[in-house]
C-alpha cells in the first residue's frame, strides 16, 4: 500500500484549537476524508468506559417504575479515567460480577420532609472511589434521578461494567462527534466567500 500519496510521508497532522474538561476541537490536515471518519467512528463505538448494567431495586414506592428509574441510571455518566484496570466480563474468571470486573453503586433515600426531595447522581456511593459519577465541579448537584414526595423511598444496588458503545450507547464515552471536510473556505466557517465577477456563471 502507497502511504505517501499526495498527503506526503509524515503522515497525519492534529492541530488541537480547543482542549476544556469535556470538549476538544481539533484540526486534522495532510490525511485523507477516510481516517477522520475513521477516527469519528472509534470515539464514538470503540473507546471502554464503565457504565451501569445491572441495577436491583429493593425498594421502591416513587411514581416511577423500576424499568425507568434503571434507564435513567444506565445513562448516567461514570469516571473512566482507570477503566484499564477493570477487566471486561467476557475475560473475568467470576460467575456474574466481582471487583476485578465490576463497581457496585449503592443508593438508599427516604423522604420525611412535606416538601420534594430530588434525588441526584451525588446519591450514589460507589464501592469503588475511582469510579464515580461525573460531576462538572464540587458545586455540581449531579444528574436528577427522581423526585421524591413524603413517606417515598428508594433503595438500590447498581453493579457497573467495563464496555464498548458499539454494545450499548450506555459506554459511549461522548456525546457527539462532528467533522467538517473543509478543503476551501480553511476554517472561516462564518466568512463565505462569492464570485467577484459573473463570467464564470
Amino acid at each position: 500500500m502507497d502511504i505517501s500519496g499526495s498527503y506526503g510521508l509524515s503522515g497525519p497532522n492534529i492541530t488541537i484549537r480547543e482542549l476544556t474538561k469535556d470538549r476538544i476541537n481539533f484540526v486534522l490536515s495532510d490525511t485523507d476524508l477516510s481516517v477522520a471518519n475513521a477516527l469519528r467512528r472509534v470515539m464514538i463505538a470503540e473507546v471502554p468506559t464503565v457504565a451501569i448494567d445491572m441495577v436491583e431495586i429493593e425498594t421502591n414506592t416513587t411514581v416511577l417504575a423500576d424499568e425507568f428509574i434503571a434507564h435513567r441510571l444506565g445513562m448516567v455518566p461514570i469516571d473512566s479515567k482507570y477503566v484499564d484496570k477493570l477487566r471486561y466480563t467476557r475475560d473475568c474468571t467470576c460467575s456474574q460480577y466481582c471487583p476485578e470486573c465490576s463497581v457496585e453503586l449503592t443508593l438508599h433515600v427516604k423522604c420525611t420532609e412535606d416538601r420534594t426531595k430530588d434525588v441526584t447522581t451525588r446519591e450514589l456511593i460507589s464501592s469503588n472511589p475511582s469510579f464515580m459519577p461525573v460531576f462538572q465541579d464540587k458545586e455540581d448537584s449531579g444528574i436528577l434521578l427522581v423526585k421524591l414526595r413524603k413517606g417515598h423511598e428508594l433503595k438500590l444496588k447498581c453493579i457497573a461494567k467495563k464496555g464498548v458503545a458499539k454494545e450499548h450507547a450506555k459506554w459511549s464515552p461522548v456525546s457527539g462527534v462532528a467533522f467538517e471536510y473543509d478543503p476551501y473556505n480553511k476554517l472561516r466557517h462564518t466568512t463565505y466567500w462569492f464570485e467577484e465577477t459573473e463570467d464564470e456563471w
